[in-house]
């Protein structure tokens, strides 16, 4: 019994497939198209009280008072409250 071979068959010369050759010019030019100058998509317009949609709105009213009187982002003044009360409870 013939030991299996682990060499592939060499291909011969009539078997080799054609070399490529370049294909013939068209005059088109391969590239892409000129696109211009990239823009970007126009900015979806967010709503200015997203927030407000969540809680009551004289509470939202009274946290943009708050936040212009002194100046301190609404974000803040609503993690100093909710860090307050959450210590209240124990947390």
């Amino acid at each position: 019994m013939a030991k299996p071979t682990t060499r592939l068959p060499r291909a011969t010369p009539a078997a080799a497939p054609a070399p490529l050759r370049p294909a013939p010019d068209n005059g088109v030019p391969f590239a892409d198209p000129e696109r211009g100058a990239l823009t970007r998509p126009p900015a979806v317009k967010r709503r200015g009280k997203q927030l407000g949609a969540r809680i009551p709105d004289d509470l939202y009213q009274r946290l943009v008072a708050c936040a212009a009187a002194t100046r301190i982002p609404q974000g803040r003044l609503l993690e100093r409250a909710l860090d307050a009360e959450l210590k209240s409870h124990g947390y």
